[in-house]
Parts: structure tokens; C-alpha cells; sequence
């Protein structure tokens, strides 16, 4: 690093104290509420962070103090120190999230793509804001539940257009300084993409996460936009309309509620605008079924609504949940290049199928299920639970979705998904499949309703009476369970693939 970058690193590190204790000191003194003492600090370190690109050599100054704050940040927020920077009416890890967003922003576009960089943390630093005063302000906003937290479509609406007109002025910006040559067409284009994108990942977020997935999933959509052709951007484009359509049906048919249409949209737009269909067959074919196979043996599985955490309609955490690891390997096949993270990728689709298809074949059983730690009978729907009839459905299910991944996998010679990576897949999924179940009967979170006395997953149970906590870790629900199941898919079919080779 130049001797110029140290001392910017200094007098930035000193700047972002300076504005945090005014920021503190304005709600002390003056009386200021913590949410506008929140938005001004937001704002202002935004816009600073920002302008970083075009002033330092190098990008470690700026890495180095992302992850400082990140981890001053955390503290204080544990804490309830700092309310000035971070102060809101909910609980949030917002300022968290966003350098950690900007660090993986940094490493991975500072060398050649500035724009992208500055652009996604201007709308999260600006965007954001607007969407937040504009909904606060609405005389009368309407109300949106998507997800934890209530959103507004007043707000939302605003996030969209401060977004569309930012990447407009960055785009003809960076076609002035002659960096892209771009229609006022296309950048219209990208523009209302990218809009999109920043706004669904902002109305589904909770807890301050918007403050990561907004930037990043503005700053993919734009970097696709502008570094592949028309053609794959307009394909790009049309995936994210089947994603819609997809999620409007799949809302209609109560497959979904209107959060997990959302999260479909997201993770549908990169499957099938990125992915094409050899990546969105797979996913396709677990949804579908997955949904069709939920709306069986439905006057059996209702008398377990009160046990299970989440209903039949997928919320947007189980999307993600289910979804998530699968999405994360193609942004990796994306940018690296490599097909083996297509082997991969079906093996998450697989271990969350077989879950899937073991809880919902299971609970038709006619006999109790067995604890897969003591293999003692349970009452069903047991967290940990187990059935023979539950593991055929889990095998079934595994299964399916290989034949699809065999089917769709890229034509490589030699073959990149022949029989022995089908065989490992399969092992890998039915395996998670006893991990998740595992992870259930061990970490996940349980309670005890005062009332009924009945085991469950839920905070609340009978007539919304708060539960008490049993065992388990608190932050370990079923959809951090199935998230899990789907990585350890990934690293069995990793090491079993290390170990025969």
C-alpha cells in the first residue's frame, strides 16, 4: 500500500468515529431519535465510503476498516452502546451488514469495476433512506407483511425509483468517461433491473439484512447487465419474468405466501437468468413436486400444525432456506467457471428433496415415528423424528432430483454428471436427510406450551400463549436446520469425491 493510502486509512478511521460521537451526542443532547440519527450516519458514511474508489491505490485501507466496524458494530449493538449509529425501534444488526457487504463488494470489484462498487453503495446509503423517510411520512401507507417486519408500498415504490435514477446517472456517467458504451435504451434497461432486484431484496429483509442483500444483489444484477452481451442480458431478463410469473402462480395456488413469492422472484431471476436450464430444472423439479406433494394427506398433517414452526405456504425464510445454498454454489459456477459446482448444487437440491419428502410421507405413517438419537418411539411430527416409510419418501425424493441433474447436466467429455457423481449425490442427499434430523432432535430450538403441555417448534401455541424455551440454541429454527442440511450435502458428496480420487 502507498504511504498516502495509510494515512487516508487514518483520517477515515477518525472521520467515521467523529461522525458516530456527533451523531450520539445529537440524540443525548438535542433529543434526537435514534432512527434520524441512524439515517443521517447512513447516509453520510455511505456517500463517504463511496467516493474511497477514485482516492486510494489500493483497496486493503478500506477492507482493513470494514472489518474493524463490522466487528465494533457487532459489539455494540450486543451491547445497546452506540444508539446514535444504530438506535431503531427493533432490533437490528443493519450496521453489521453493511460493511461486511461493502468489504465483499470491495475484494471482489476494486480492480475492475469501480462503477458497480460506488453504484451499490450509493443505493443502499441513499435508497434505502428515501424508502425509509417516504414510508415513515405516508399519510396513508399501505401496510405490506411480507416477511418479520412490515413494509410499506409507498416506501418500497420509492426504493425502486432513487434506485432506477441512481444507476441511470452512474451509467451515463461512466459512458461520458468513456468506461461502457451504452444506449440510453439499455441503461434505461439495466436501470429498471437493477431497481427491481434492490427493492424485492429490501421489502423481504429483516433485522438490518437489507443492508447486505441490497447492495449485493444490485451490484450482481448491474455487473451481468453491463459485462455480458444484449443477448444474455435479455435472457437475463426473461428469466426474471418466469420467475414472476412462477411466484404469482405459486402465491395463487397457496404453494407460497406473498413473502416466500417474493424470495422465489430473487432466487428464481438468478436460477433461470443465469443458470438457464441446466441449473433451473433441478430447482424447478423440487418446487413443483415438493408443493404438490405438501397439498397430499392434508387432513393428516393439519392435526401437526400446531407442533410444526411453519405452515404449508413456503415463507420467504423457507425459500431461502431451501434455496439458498443452491443459489450461493451458481454465483460461484458463475464466476469461477468450474462445473464441478454443478455436482454440487444438485446435491443441496437433493438433500433438501429428501427432508422435504421425508416429513411429508412421513407423517402419513400409520405407526409412531423413532428418535434418530435413541430409536425410541416419539409422538409424530417430533422434532428428530424418523419412519421407515418417511426414509423411502426421503430416498424417493433424493432421487428424483439426480435424475434430473443426470439428465440437464452439461455435456462435458468426460461426462461432469455420470453414474459414480449420481451415486455420491444420492448417498449425499439421504444423508443430509438423517443430518437434518440429527440437527432436530439435538440443536434445533423446542418449547413447551403452558397450556397443553405439548412439545413444539413454535413461540407461540394455544390462543397465541407464549411458549417456554426447553432446549435447543433460540436462533436455531427449522429453517436454519434445513439450510444446514443442504451444506452438509455439499461437503459429503466434497469429501467422499477427495476421498475416491
Amino acid at each position: 500500500m502507498a504511504r498516502s493510502d495509510w494515512f487516508f486509512l487514518v483520517l477515515f478511521t477518525v472521520l467515521l468515529f467523529l461522525i458516530v460521537l456527533i451523531a450520539e451526542l445529537l440524540r443525548r443532547t438535542r433529543g434526537w431519535p435514534p432512527e434520524t440519527t441512524r439515517k443521517i450516519v447512513h447516509v453520510v458514511v455511505g456517500v463517504m465510503v463511496a467516493t474511497t474508489p477514485f482516492v486510494l491505490h489500493s483497496m486493503w485501507p478500506m477492507v482493513i476498516l470494514g472489518v474493524l466496524f463490522a466487528v465494533i458494530d457487532f459489539f455494540a449493538v450486543r451491547r445497546g452502546i452506540l444508539n446514535g449509529m444504530h438506535g431503531t425501534r427493533r432490533h437490528t444488526y443493519g450496521t453489521v451488514f453493511y460493511p461486511i457487504s461493502f468489504v465483499i463488494l470491495t475484494v471482489t470489484l476494486w480492480d475492475n469495476h469501480k462503477l458497480i462498487l460506488v453504484t451499490a453503495m450509493l443505493i443502499m446509503a441513499i435508497s434505502d433512506a428515501v424508502a425509509a423517510i417516504v414510508g415513515e411520512r405516508a399519510k396513508k401507507p399501505i401496510v405490506l407483511q411480507l416477511g418479520p417486519e412490515t413494509k410499506s408500498v409507498q416506501g418500497s415504490a420509492a426504493m425502486l425509483l432513487t434506485t432506477f435514477l441512481l444507476v441511470i446517472i452512474s451509467c451515463q456517467a461512466a459512458v461520458s468517461l468513456g468506461y461502457y458504451d451504452l444506449s440510453l435504451a439499455r441503461i434505461v434497461w439495466i436501470a429498471a433491473i437493477v431497481g427491481i432486484m434492490a427493492m424485492a431484496s429490501e421489502v423481504i429483509s429483516m433485522q438490518g439484512s437489507d443492508n447486505l442483500t441490497v447492495p449485493l444483489a444490485s451490484a450482481f444484477a448491474m455487473f451481468y447487465l453491463l459485462t455480458e452481451s444484449p443477448h444474455d442480458g435479455l435472457i437475463f431478463t426473461l428469466g426474471m419474468c418466469l420467475a414472476l410469473v412462477i411466484a404469482l402462480v405459486s402465491y395463487r395456488l397457496h404453494f407460497l405466501d406473498g413473502g416466500g413469492a417474493v424470495a422465489l422472484l430473487l432466487l428464481g431471476t438468478l436460477v433461470f437468468g443465469v443458470g438457464r436450464w441446466t441449473f433451473s430444472v433441478p430447482i424447478l423439479a423440487f418446487f413443483i413436486l415438493s408443493s404438490l406433494l405438501s397439498k397430499m394427506g392434508k387432513r393428516r398433517k393439519t392435526k401437526l400444525q400446531s407442533v410444526f414452526e411453519k405452515s404449508g405456504r413456503r415463507d420467504a425464510a423457507q425459500v431461502l432456506a431451501n434455496g439458498g445454498v443452491a443459489g450461493l454454489l451458481l454465483i460461484l459456477w458463475y464466476f469461477l467457471q468450474r462445473d464441478y459446482f454443478y455436482v454440487l448444487y444438485v446435491a443441496s437440491l437433493a438433500a433438501v428433496t429428501a427432508d422435504t419428502w421425508a416429513t411429508e410421507i412421513g407423517v402419513m405413517a400409520r405407526r409412531q415415528p423413532r428418535s434418530v438419537l435413541t430409536f425410541k418411539p416419539v409422538p409424530m411430527g417430533t422434532s428428530g423424528g424418523i419412519s421407515l416409510l418417511g426414509m423411502v419418501g426421503s430416498a424417493l425424493g433424493a432421487s428424483i432430483i439426480v435424475l434430473f441433474g443426470f439428465i440437464f447436466s452439461p455435456h462435458t467429455s468426460p461426462r461432469l454428471f455420470g453414474y459414480r457423481e449420481a451415486g455420491l449425490v444420492l448417498l449425499a442427499g439421504v444423508l443430509a436427510g438423517l443430518v437434518d434430523s440429527y440437527l432436530g432432535a439435538t440443536v434445533q430450538a423446542q418449547f413447551q406450551c403452558p397450556l397443553c403441555g405439548k412439545m413444539t417448534e413454535k413461540r407461540h401455541h394455544c390462543d397465541g400463549r407464549q411458549t417456554t424455551f426447553i432446549r435447543g440454541y433460540l436462533w436455531i429454527n427449522n429453517d436454519v436446520v434445513n439450510g444446514l442440511c443442504a451444506a452438509s450435502a455439499v461437503l459429503i458428496v466434497w469429501i467422499a469425491d477427495l476421498l475416491i480420487r
